[in-house]
């Protein structure tokens, strides 16, 4: 059963979620959350890509399988895609968001930033300054949570827009 947004309060919830890991994370570039599915894909944009891909994406597969081992936990999707354009290609990170935390978004960024280095495109916000990231992590944490207990029937997709973070209801 579809409830309306009216009618259902996680929707903001969800929403500053979304709103929330884009500020605190600059590398991702787009958050499609699919409630339905249970599916929330991350989207990364990278410049200059000279790399395997398939080399890559095998190396980010084993550091999270080794991350879900140590954590005991249960994965239900875990997939990259690679879509490449002519000036850029757009990474795609497909997770469940039943088992999903903020410590394994946080991994995925350092991986990244690791095997991709100046050719993962951020969005650094020199203004925007959070005072204390640990906070802010803890935040994300509890809202992710929350957003995996959310009924919401309602797809929302965060984006970057000209220094603004906006998310739309798809």
């Amino acid at each position: 059963m579809s409830i309306p947004y009216q009618k259902n309060s996680s929707v903001p919830h969800i929403a500053n979620l979304l709103t929330s890991i884009l500020i605190h994370y600059p590398e991702i570039a787009t958050i499609n959350l699919d409630p339905k599915d249970r599916v929330i894909k991350f989207s990364f944009y990278l410049k200059n890509i000279t790399l395997e891909l398939g080399e890559i994406e095998k190396y980010m597969q084993q550091a999270l399988q080794a991350y879900y081992y140590l954590e005991d936990i249960t994965s239900e999707l875990n997939a990259f895609t690679f879509e490449q354009l002519d000036h850029f290609t757009i990474m795609e990170f497909q997770r469940d968001i039943n088992s999903l935390s903020q410590k394994e978004i946080s991994l995925v960024i350092a991986l990244l930033k690791e095997q991709f280095g100046a050719s993962l495109i951020s969005d650094e916000d020199e203004d925007l300054n959070v005072d204390n990231q640990t906070l802010h992590e803890e935040l994300i944490s509890y809202m992710l949570e929350n957003a995996k207990m959310s009924r919401a029937n309602i797809e929302l997709i965060a984006l970057r827009d000209e220094g603004k973070v906006v998310v739309y209801n798809k």
